[in-house]
């Protein structure tokens, strides 16, 4: 039933209290959402406490969502406050700058066991060009190209501008370019 809404449709129900459509988002989305707050902080716990508290904060606060047409970034952005909010104060600012060196925004588990073999060790070139990136270039790939966000929802996530996020984007295209055509065709081609 609630696969054939859209976002906005499926959003107004939980809006209205309905408690299978949270139910049917969370199961939706808790995947792409884990993955993503990995990548923020490595700690499973606080990944899955924060992903809990925003579903439940949904559910308390329901009534006064604003209406969005795109759960995923909405979604995303939240999980992003709070793992934030739940670290140390001091922590903070250097969070990305240490923590994330090493992220790999690259990788989607079900993708690599999903294929064959000749597949697989394209996608590990693919992996090891694109570690090879600044952390930010690799985040703005991974949001807009694994995570499915345009360029402006990403921008909005990664607190740039459109126009920054353009640039961060065209640079790491370049980039694998540059390194490969081969993994250019695989990356853009690559379902997602």
């Amino acid at each position: 039933m609630y696969a054939s809404l859209n976002d906005k449709e499926l959003w107004i129900k939980v809006v209205e209290g309905d408690k299978d459509a949270l139910s049917f988002i969370y199961t939706q989305h808790f995947p792409a959402l884990f993955n993503y707050g990995m990548k923020i902080h490595p700690d499973e716990t606080i990944v899955k406490d924060c992903i809990h508290d925003l579903f439940v904060t949904l559910w308390f606060s329901r009534e006064r969502l604003s209406i969005t047409d795109t759960i995923r970034f909405y979604l995303l952005a939240s999980l992003k406050r709070n793992i934030i909010r739940s670290l140390k104060p001091l922590y903070v600012p250097s969070m990305f700058d240490h923590s994330m060196d090493k992220a790999d925004f690259s990788t989607n588990p079900e993708q690599i066991i999903m294929g064959r073999e000749s597949e697989w060790e394209q996608q590990q070139k693919l992996v090891k060009v694109i570690n090879q990136l600044p952390r930010r270039q690799q985040e703005v790939l991974h949001l807009r190209y694994f995570q499915g966000l345009d360029t402006k929802e990403a921008a909005a996530l990664m607190s740039l501008s459109v126009n920054a996020t353009y640039v961060l984007l065209s640079q790491a295209l370049r980039f694998l370019k540059k390194h490969s055509d081969k993994l250019v065709t695989l990356f853009l081609l690559w379902p997602f």
